[in-house]
């Protein structure tokens, strides 16, 4: 349930720009980004960064699902809208049980292996070994390791403010809408 009161482009017309964006974006306007809606000015560059990390890095779509759904793990929101999009991709499904879990997925190949590990290590206190990083940099540019990192990282935090703030999982049917958006952005 959601933990502040609803707003939107009618109550606050602030916020008409920016759902513009999202929904130009996304085909929707998220729960989660609406329950960020009271700060109209942390939502726009909030939604612009989700816009680059899901849309504009130098990662095969395949790839960001995969570096999405590793920061997703442990945020039911981010998982619930991120698995399915995983699986849409070609992401075994035995690949997404073992992420489910916390492990390097043995059956996916070692420049995927490589990514899942990266980011289990990035959310650990001590961070990302020389050795896992050793290992991304023989399979990734400098810039598409950046693009993990920063696909991982604003999953992780708009997942977690989203479950902080009691937004709720969307419907099926809007989540068959996103599954359909991504399919025709993606071209799959």
């Amino acid at each position: 349930m959601t933990r502040l009161p609803v707003t939107d482009e009618i109550v606050n017309p602030a916020l008409a720009d920016t759902y513009a964006q999202i929904k130009a974006t996304r085909g929707f306007v998220s729960n989660a980004f609406r329950s960020l809606s009271h700060a109209p000015g942390g939502l726009q560059p909030l939604s612009r960064w989700g816009q680059y990390v899901k849309y504009e890095t130098d990662l095969p779509e395949r790839l960001r699902e995969l570096a999405i759904l590793c920061a997703a793990r442990g945020v039911a929101y981010a998982w619930t809208h991120h698995s399915t999009l995983a699986l849409q991709t070609g992401i075994p499904q035995s690949a997404v049980d073992d992420i489910g879990a916390g492990r390097v997925p043995a059956a996916l190949p070692p420049n995927e292996q490589a990514i899942a590990r990266f980011i289990t290590e990035m959310f650990l206190p001590e961070s990302v070994s020389d050795a896992t990083f050793a290992e991304m940099t023989r399979h990734f540019s400098p810039r598409q390791i950046t693009d993990v990192a920063m696909s991982a990282g604003y999953y992780r935090a708009f997942g977690a403010m989203a479950t902080a703030l009691g937004a709720e999982i969307e419907s099926p049917d809007i989540l068959r809408l996103e599954k359909d958006w991504q399919k025709s952005k993606a071209g799959l």
